[in-house]
């Protein structure tokens, strides 16, 4: 049994991760958790409220990672370059943990992952207004949701084995959908 005192949030989110890499989300259960942990079942309910607080933990923590990879591969980009940056290291940041994706992508999961959504969403806003690429008008939005939905729906098909070309092709037809959907926005 783990001591009580030596578990932390941050041990039971990362051994969470480490159950989705291994046995897919769908997977986990809070019983998993408690027996990867060495703790009863109830323990868990000390870090999470239920197991989609858990997940929604994991999702925050994961979106987290993905923005302070961002913010420092950012420094220094601006304008429409910066959009296939954070394009790149979103699509990086998501193969390296392939197993959590499927929480940013799926839109019944979103809905009751609303941390996670609200994170995801505060990421994609700070960085559009900070390279005053969009506005708050229609035209803004529309590319934005373009930006956004370009990058997803090509990562929903890479992650689904729905390109069955080499990964050189795949990385080439990545960087050409997203040059396409960066040069319908007009900066403001």
């Amino acid at each position: 049994m783990v001591k009580r005192r030596a578990l932390t949030q941050d041990i039971v989110l990362e051994k969470a991760n480490q159950l989705i890499a291994e046995n897919g989300i769908e997977n986990l259960t809070v019983r998993a958790l408690a027996d990867a942990l060495e703790i009863r079942p109830q323990s868990v309910y000390n870090y999470a409220d239920s197991l989609t607080d858990l997940l929604d933990q994991v999702g925050v923590r994961f979106v987290q990672q993905l923005a302070d990879q961002l913010m420092r591969r950012l420094v220094g980009v601006g304008g429409k370059e910066a959009l296939m940056v954070f394009a790149q290291e979103f699509r990086e940041g998501c193969r390296k943990q392939q197993h959590l994706a499927p929480i940013l992508m799926d839109p019944n999961d979103m809905r009751q992952l609303k941390r996670t959504h609200e994170a995801l969403m505060t990421l994609y806003l700070q960085m559009f207004k900070s390279l005053h690429l969009v506005g708050g008008d229609e035209e803004g939005l529309v590319a934005s949701t373009l930006y956004r939905s370009t990058l997803f729906g090509f990562l929903v098909q890479e992650f689904g084995g729905f390109l069955k070309i080499s990964q050189r092709k795949i990385d080439a037809r990545f960087i050409q959908t997203m040059q396409l959907a960066i040069d319908q926005i007009n900066p403001e």
